[in-house]
């Protein structure tokens, strides 16, 4: 009975959860980060080092399927949620009862003493993770809720998506899209809302969670350098979450000249010379990269040791999971498979356990086509971002750890790391030569996970090296972070005004799910990023990078003007034609239709609901016979 009592503690925590939102709070992040990797790590031979990676990654992978699969049976609600714990508690216990051992977490206090200096730097990765999220991150002042620094353009999409997924848009339409089934990678967005759906409204998780998967970054990365030792995995570790290449020059221009300002100087420059942003900034703000990384550190991790059946059987069940949560790590797990099978010719018998198993587990996405890829056979990359000297362009981006894994190249032979060397030349050269993506950009993202072996590479390279030199590099490869870092606190973007943030509270508990309102297809809309409801059309690179043609989007951007600025049929039939239930009209709506109220308060289908500074008007045809 001794063996099972984690399991009977799981049992009552979630008994507590149906009467306390804080305990609820507390089990989902035990279930979601937690118990499915407790459970399947008794089954694989795993170091001690890999598990602290492999339990949080497995853990969020297997709940959020399972919820969805129970979402889609029984309907998704916080009662859903909780029954998908036990279901986890259950298999938790039958875990223990086939292998009531785990060795590898019985060396895990071991691994822990031995590395308090490893320790006291993932605690610092954590620290900067969160002081810098939850500085940029729905921080509230004076003014209203600031979303600033990196976060500003992308952190309002994820929050549409989290509340709209938890006032009832599941299956999840598009919430900036109204109407069309969401076709993207949002399961670490969905991951959001289950672990809030158990508690209530808290947009605070979302910083939280971000700053998490970023030490769970850390964590695979350092699992995937372990084997070269300590000091080559902790290098690799920093590097791969906080280093880049040379754009800190302009930081320090800017410094001795006396025209620094957080606001005007950051270094990223879209279209630009330093055209590639750093990979913290991606960690800050791409969030389905925070779960794409670290599997796929995981799945080159266990690729690297073909020899072993259940490695190669679990790095096809995780590439499986991590479709919905970012296609482009499926892609490049994908690569890294290919080559490993080049790379080791001998083991290829054993291919089509990885095939097999990653296709049937991803199957129910790849079916319904739950993706926004497109191919060209086209160097579109390139051609619309890469305007100068192709050769300076790469070095000035990726900086020293770029240099340090092209001259690895150089003794490829002789490298132990020969997996790591051909899946960064094979995802370097892929935006280069082909296009994948609706919108060419979105091409850049495989730098990003060339990133990890690029950053294992460094590690190995540099533990070698005497350890004056190694900081020294380690220190220049990071500087980049820094520009990053200073931008997000030393910027206060809005990202609601507490007008704005009332009303859409008041939208949450007055309007019903489902709701569709017509907006200007703006960033920021209180309504569905805060009230949770789904609207025509947001602004239009969301909808453009994940699918969505450039002429339904213009179609509609043209209805929504008609609807604000043209005629009371304009109107009417633009709200006929998208099921509008509610119109919205606040600073956006005013600054672009300036005469849009008077003309509103003359229809008389149009109930006013809401007039507190913003108005909503209810569309109510009733009134009209």
């Amino acid at each position: 009975m001794q063996k099972y009592w984690f399991a009977l503690t799981l049992l009552f925590l979630i008994m507590l959860s149906f009467f306390s939102p804080e305990t609820a709070l507390v089990a989902a992040f035990v279930f979601t980060f937690l118990v499915p990797g407790l459970a399947f790590s008794r089954f694989f031979n795993l170091k001690s080092y890999e598990v602290y990676a492999f339990v949080p990654i497995i853990s969020v992978l297997v709940s959020t399927q399972l919820t969805h699969y129970l979402s889609l049976l029984l309907g998704y609600s916080r009662e859903t949620v909780l029954g998908s714990f036990l279901v986890l508690t259950v298999a938790y216990a039958a875990a223990v009862s086939r292998k009531p051992e785990i060795p590898a977490l019985g060396n895990l206090s071991r691994f822990v003493r031995f590395s308090k200096a490893n320790a006291a730097v993932f605690l610092l990765i954590f620290a900067i993770g969160s002081l810098v999220l939850f500085r940029s991150i729905w921080l509230q002042n004076e003014s209203g809720i600031v979303i600033t620094g990196s976060n500003w353009q992308d952190t309002p999409l994820h929050y549409e998506i989290i509340e709209s997924i938890n006032n009832g848009n599941f299956p999840p339409q598009m919430p900036y899209f109204s109407g069309e089934m969401m076709n993207y990678h949002y399961f670490v967005d969905f991951h959001t809302a289950i672990v809030e759906k158990v508690y209530g409204y808290l947009p605070t998780l979302l910083p939280l969670l971000d700053a998490v998967f970023i030490l769970i970054f850390a964590l695979s990365v350092y699992a995937l350098a372990r084997e070269n030792g300590r000091r080559a995995a902790i290098i690799s570790a920093v590097i791969a979450t906080f280093g880049w290449g040379f754009s800190y020059f302009g930081l320090f221009s800017a410094l001795g000249n006396g025209q620094f300002s957080p606001n005007t100087n950051y270094f990223f420059q879209y279209d630009g010379f330093f055209g590639v942003p750093p990979v913290f900034d991606n960690l800050l703000q791409q969030r389905p990269m925070l779960m794409g990384l670290p599997v796929f550190a995981l799945v080159l991790a266990l690729l690297k040791r073909m020899d072993d059946k259940k490695r190669i059987l679990l790095a096809g069940i995780v590439t499986g999971l991590v479709f919905p949560f970012h296609v482009f790590a499926f892609i490049s797990a994908y690569v890294a498979f290919f080559l490993s099978l080049l790379l080791y010719s001998r083991d290829f018998k054993r291919w089509h356990m990885y095939f097999l198993v990653s296709v049937v587990v991803a199957l129910p996405f790849l079916v319904t086509g739950s993706s926004a890829l497109s191919f060209s056979f086209a160097p579109l990359w390139p051609m619309n971002f890469l305007h100068e000297n192709p050769v300076l362009f790469y070095v000035a981006n990726l900086g020293i750890p770029f240099l340090i894994a092209v001259g690895s190249l150089v003794f490829f032979r002789r490298s132990r790391e020969k997996l790591l060397l051909l899946v960064f030349g094979a995802l370097f050269l892929i935006p280069n030569l082909v296009s994948l993506t609706p919108n060419a950009w979105d091409m850049y993202k495989f730098f990003i996970f060339a990133w990890v072996p690029i950053a294992v590479l460094t590690g190995v390279a540099l533990a070698r090296t005497k350890k004056i030199l190694a900081i020294c590099l380690v220190l220049l490869s990071v500087l980049s972070s820094a520009s990053v870092i200073i931008y997000n606190v030393g910027t206060s973007y809005l990202g609601a005004s507490w007008d704005e943030y009332d009303l859409g509270m008041w939208v949450r508990n007055n309007t019903e799910q489902g709701s569709v309102f017509l907006t200007y297809y703006s960033i920021q809309c209180p309504p569905t990023m805060i009230g949770g409801r789904l609207r025509i059309l947001s602004y239009s690179n969301w909808p453009y990078g994940h699918g969505v043609s450039l002429d339904d989007i213009t179609r509609r951007a043209n209805d929504i003007d008609r609807a604000y600025s043209g005629s009371v049929d304009d109107l009417r039939e633009v709200v006929e034609t998208y099921e509008v239930n509610y119109v919205y009209v606040g600073g956006e709506e005013l600054k672009h239709y300036p005469g849009c109220v008077t003309k509103f308060d003359s229809v008389e289908w149009l109930k006013p609901v809401y007039s507190e500074n913003l108005r909503i008007y209810q569309v109510d045809f009733s009134q009209n016979g």
